[in-house]
């Protein structure tokens, strides 16, 4: 067995993190007029009509498959080392919670790098564990180009590097070599047909209540692969089911997070008083001042809002009607452990998967909403499964 990385970013600053972010949705949270209450009803019309049929098949377990049934045994005695893009929000602690989860049942060493989101760390953390040469590197929501040069050296030193949530260099740029030994299966298929199904899920909701006179405002992050997919199959959707709906986008950065994307989606909003949807790439945007420039601008009566709502605290915003109605729903702890499969599945001489298992699925104050204080997760018994195939627990 290799030794466990001896530098680690502690996790427990991400709790007070964590905490930051949240107060930052209930900052600024002004009483909404009254005077555009009816503006929040569902629309009509042949839009409505087709979003809503596609939208029922959402709700629920919504595209989440069952693990594959048979699989190879727990592989013992080896090292891994998790490098994600940063702990500081909601999605990054879980990972690093579900990966602990997960290796700890099949024996594993895992070592955790907090990447802070910043691209130099995380070639930092992959050079840590090319120095105490673990047997795989795991990559969680950090692109191939950003770590190109740390994962030549992996490449060197003939260490198979994971990739879940994360575009590999060759999925940008077709010309570009390929760095990752596997990328974790989605039940929509590969990593960009997932990010592509959010943006589905977004436009069908919107569409399903305000039918053909919908005006979006559509709030994307291009700067990282899988939210310009979530921007490509929003706007797809969108032009497929109703052409002659309005979409007007609003491109932010991670870096805006905080006052500054309030302030982008608070002029956004001012410069569009006729929207009535607001379309937010994921929970992270609702949380790190999307809901709240909603609340601030009085548009919370006239606008119906969608982002991703994993988390408790994005799931309170739609309880409360704080900002937030709807979104799509992933299930963070299902993916980490079907990360670990892949890994488990590599190191026996297995192929990967023959089925993708996480997807998605959509909640909205009135079906699948977590309880209170709670996160949402799948009904699947991904954890039984898994343990079953590997044969442990």
């Amino acid at each position: 067995m290799h030794s466990k990385l001896s530098r680690r970013k502690p996790l427990a600053g991400a709790v007070a993190a964590l905490a930051v972010v949240t107060a930052l949705a209930s900052c600024g949270t002004g009483v909404s007029s009254d005077a555009n209450s009816a503006d929040k009803t569902t629309g009509g019309g042949v839009a409505a009509q087709r979003a809503g049929e596609q939208l029922e098949a959402l709700y629920g377990s919504g595209t989440y498959q069952e693990p594959a049934s048979d699989g190879p045994k727990g592989q013992k005695g080896y090292d891994v080392a998790l490098v994600i893009a940063g702990v500081q929000t909601p999605t990054g602690t879980k990972v690093a919670e579900a990966a602990q989860e997960a290796t700890k049942v099949l024996g594993w060493g895992l070592s955790i790098y907090d990447g802070q989101y910043n691209p130099s760390e995380y070639q930092e953390g992959i050079r840590q564990a090319i120095v105490q040469d673990v047997d795989a590197i795991w990559l969680y929501s950090i692109d191939c180009p950003l770590v190109q040069t740390a994962l030549d050296e992996a490449k060197k030193a003939s260490i198979p590097v994971f990739s879940h949530e994360s575009a590999d260099c060759s999925d940008v740029d077709p010309k570009s070599e390929s760095y990752f030994e596997r990328t974790l299966p989605f039940a929509e298929g590969d990593f960009s047909d997932w990010g592509q199904g959010l943006g589905e899920a977004q436009a069908i909701w919107l569409l399903a209540k305000r039918g053909d006179e919908a005006n979006i405002i559509e709030v994307s992050v291009p700067e990282l692969v899988v939210t310009k997919a979530v921007s490509v199959g929003f706007n797809a959707k969108m032009k497929e089911l109703c052409p002659k709906c309005e979409v007007t986008t609003v491109e932010v950065q991670t870096a805006d997070f905080g006052p500054p994307l309030q302030e982008k989606i608070a002029t956004a909003l001012l410069r569009n008083p006729d929207a009535n949807g607001l379309a937010l790439s994921y929970d992270d945007l609702a949380t790190a001042g999307g809901s709240a420039a909603v609340m601030k601008a009085a548009r919370n009566d006239s606008l119906l809002v969608v982002a991703g709502t994993n988390f408790a605290p994005t799931m309170d915003l739609i309880r409360d009607d704080k900002g937030l109605d709807a979104g799509f729903v992933y299930d963070e702890n299902y993916a980490a452990w079907a990360a670990v499969d892949m890994i488990n599945r590599y190191f026996a001489g297995a192929e990967n998967s023959p089925i993708g298992g996480p997807g998605l699925a959509v909640v909205d104050a009135d079906h699948g909403l977590a309880p209170e204080g709670k996160d949402w997760t799948t009904n699947i018994d991904f954890r039984t499964a898994y343990k079953n195939n590997w044969g442990v627990s």
